[in-house]
């Protein structure tokens, strides 16, 4: 992106560096630490960049799967999203005291990885980067406010702590054991301090006319309270999304652009969930986008052109992305299935799969009662827990809380929410004034169904690209510099096609030109200009009269010339100089020209002296 700003020969740089000044903001909320990356992305981005012949115009940029969970807990040794330490680091004593923020050590959301800070990065640097991005972007005074109280109720939310009672012995009743933390929620989101207490412990059941309160037990009250907190972020986040691509939305008229997928990487940690399972089928959907552009494409046009060649094998993982996206039992299917039962629990999802895929020679079933089943990725075996897969494929925010929120005395928070209320009532006919269901609807789509759906619309986009790939390889799992581990990057490699990309390209010609494009460009490597001769008798009569060291480097087709990168370099070489000499003749021709045009200057001129220096003399005698 910096690299088409620098070329961007536009005089409205504003546009531009608004573009720019995204990334950074969706850095800070979007990417946290983890065990193997300090800046890893916890979300998918696709940003489209349009342009106009003469400069960018603006962009489009498109999010999923923010990974949610870790709003809420973290591994040993990682982060939350960075915007929380940058916030806590940047603020001054006044601007904490306004929000009841203290240091990141004591709040539970941010204290469970007990890894604060970043060597290789200043939070308090950064905030004022995030403050100059939202400046640049046009977020307004009251727009950054709105944002950073929401932060901070996340963070008193997670100091929200519960106690049981003994009144009832039939009930494992709760009460709240921090009060001044539901006081600073209720006051940061300027909604109702009962209506908060009431939504963290207990539970709406919709009836007919009425709406029936039940208390919830301990373990159900911190999931409420968890999940409200991640319901604020990822709305938060996707305002952010929405107001980013208000300010950098383009004209429909113009529809050339460059895209950029900036995607997380396969991952393969102690524990895997629900959101590893999503993030691995995304690379195994990008990896068979890439075998096939790279490896299937490239030999099924060698066969359209009726080239001599002798097909190569390559690793194809179609049957994993069936294993877990086909339908009807594919494992996201079953999940979706499984997601729509009431009774349905992660044990029975985990049955259901075991039975329809464990003679599947990609899935793993483990001998000993575990929660677990594997799959055998193209870049290795994963072993996944299903525990929360349900709720978190669900991801169902409570009717009366989408209401609590959307009745906030702050407009921007209260919009955030009337939104997802609009959605729901969309999808499921429940309407939130008289609590009832108007319609049967279909039901809101789970994260898995709208994830498959964004995954399959992005390879459908990137299938009318001309995709360029680029892989990041790590060169050791310390995250330490300078330091290369042979075996850690050959790993990588094999993982990522890299060796049989290699492979395929030494053998094959990755470089074609249709006859008319090769003779138009190389036709000056001849001494016989060949004017109304077949653009292929040209190219032709062009390859015979090479060294005969290039013989075996290229091949003709029907409508095209293939060649190796070697023949290539060698043609554009030997073009290169003979323009050079070409535009030397020219540049010594022009320069002779002008000299002898200034010479017969200045021999009339010397003549017209001498003349006039004659008739002088003779006059004076």
């Amino acid at each position: 992106m910096n690299y088409l700003a620098a070329v961007n020969p536009g005089k409205n740089k504003l546009i531009t560096e608004q573009i720019l000044e995204a990334s950074p903001l969706l850095e800070s909320f979007g990417n946290a630490k983890t065990v193997r990356n300090d800046n890893s992305s916890r979300f998918g981005k696709y940003i489209e960049i349009y342009y106009s012949q003469k400069s960018i115009v603006g962009a489009k940029l498109s999010d999923f799967l923010l990974e949610k969970s870790r709003i809420v807990t973290h591994s040993n040794d990682e982060r939350n999203y960075h915007v929380f330490y940058e916030l806590l680091e940047g603020f001054d004593t006044e601007e904490k005291r306004k929000y009841g923020l203290t240091t990141p050590e004591k709040y539970f959301y941010l204290n469970q990885g007990a890894s604060m800070a970043i060597t290789s990065k200043s939070d308090a640097h950064d905030f004022q980067s995030l403050l100059t991005a939202m400046k640049i972007l046009n977020f307004t005074k009251v727009e950054q406010e709105t944002i950073f109280k929401i932060l901070a109720a996340i963070l008193h939310l997670g100091n929200i702590y519960f106690s049981r009672t003994v009144d009832d012995p039939s009930h494992d009743l709760i009460q709240i054991s921090s009060k001044t933390e539901i006081e600073w929620c209720s006051h940061l989101l300027t909604i109702n301090e009962q209506g908060l207490l009431q939504k963290l412990t207990h539970k709406v059941t919709e009836a007919r006319d009425e709406r029936l309160l039940s208390p919830f037990n301990l373990e159900q009250a911190l999931d409420s309270r968890d999940a409200i907190a991640k319901a604020l972020y990822a709305t938060l986040f996707s305002w952010l999304v929405s107001r980013i691509n208000q300010i950098v939305r383009v004209n429909s008229s113009v529809d050339n652009s460059i895209a950029i997928l900036d995607i997380f990487g396969f991952e393969n940690f102690a524990t895997n969930s629900f959101e590893q399972l999503c993030i691995n089928y995304a690379n195994e959907a990008l990896q068979f986008h890439f075998n096939r552009h790279v490896f299937k494409l490239e030999q099924e046009e060698y066969a359209k052109e009726k080239l001599s060649w002798k097909k190569i094998d390559f690793a194809d993982n179609t049957d994993c992305l069936d294993l877990i996206g086909k339908k009807p039992n594919g494992i996201l299917q079953v999940l979706d299935d499984e997601s729509n039962f009431p009774k349905a629990t992660d044990q029975s999802f985990l049955h259901k799969c075991h039975r329809l895929h464990e003679s599947n020679r990609l899935y793993g079933k483990p001998r000993l009662l575990k929660t677990t089943f594997s799959i055998r990725h193209y870049a290795g075996e994963v072993e996944y827990d299903v525990r929360g897969f349900l709720d978190k494929n669900r991801d169902l925010l409570r009717s009366d809380v989408i209401d609590l929120f959307s009745s906030s005395r702050n407009e921007i928070l209260a919009d955030m929410f009337r939104d997802i209320r609009e959605v729901y009532e969309s999808h499921r006919g429940f309407h939130f004034k008289t609590g009832r269901f108007i319609t049967m609807k279909a039901k809101t789509p789970t994260v898995s169904a709208k994830f498959s759906d964004s995954l399959s619309n992005l390879i459908d986009t990137m299938t009318r690209c001309q995709p360029t790939f680029i892989r990041c390889i790590k060169p050791n799992n310390d995250k330490t510099p300078n330091k290369l581990e042979l075996s850690v990057v050959l790993e990588q490699l094999r993982n990522t096609g890299m060796l049989e990309t290699v492979r395929i390209r030494k053998l094959g010609f990755p470089r074609r030109y249709l006859f008319e494009q090769f003779a138009k460009r190389y036709r000056c490597l001849t001494s016989n200009p060949m004017d109304n001769s077949d653009p292929k008798e040209v190219t032709i009569h062009i390859l015979n009269n090479l060294p005969t060291k290039f013989t075996s480097k290229y091949q003709i087709g029907i409508t095209k010339v293939f060649m190796r990168e070697s023949l290539e370099q060698h043609l554009e070489k030997e073009r290169t100089q003979l323009l050079s000499e070409a535009a030397s003749t020219i540049q010594r021709t022009i320069k002779g020209y002008i000299q002898r045009k200034n010479f017969e200057k200045q021999r009339q001129a010397v003549l017209i002296l001498q003349r006039q220096y004659r008739r002088w003399i003779d006059r004076k005698k």
